[in-house]
């Protein structure tokens, strides 16, 4: 599994980096979805960079959060809620964008990666998921 989490992150950063998916082609959404966007890209990037399993894995727990939001599938109070009172989860709340039905798969790898990377037991193999997602996310707040 944890080979996989780490492929997955991979090569997201590399389709991603090498320009076959653009945000530029992504209109910037507004509202409660841009901000819990943010919110989920901040703390993706606190994972990433976080020093010891613990902290990358709540603020991946934080991430998760904001993604499914609260009730959610994978939803867990215990790690916290940075996108709590923002919306109703960037899952839900990405049909009030005009272009939902093509970043939904994007969302949907991003929740699956978070799911894997907060059961690791590697800080390298949450880190990489965390890197993984920030970068899925910035494509859909089109940045």
């Amino acid at each position: 599994m944890k080979r996989y989490l780490l492929k997955t992150a991979v090569a997201l950063a590399l389709v991603l980096g090498a320009g076959q998916v653009s945000s530029q082609m992504v209109e910037a959404p507004t509202g409660a979805l841009a901000t819990q966007l943010q919110t989920a890209i901040q703390h993706s990037g606190f994972s990433a960079g976080a020093p010891d399993l613990a902290m990358a894995s709540r603020h991946l727990g934080h991430v998760l959060n904001c993604l499914v939001g609260e009730g959610g599938d994978g939803f867990n109070a215990e790690w916290g809620h940075p996108c709590g009172g923002q919306g109703a989860g960037i899952a839900n709340d990405l049909a009030s964008h005009p272009q939902a039905a093509d970043l939904q798969a994007l969302v949907d790898a991003a929740i699956q990666l978070a799911a894997q990377g907060v059961n690791q037991q590697s800080l390298l193999a949450v880190q990489s998921a965390a890197a993984g997602i920030a970068a899925l996310l910035q494509v859909i707040a089109g940045g």
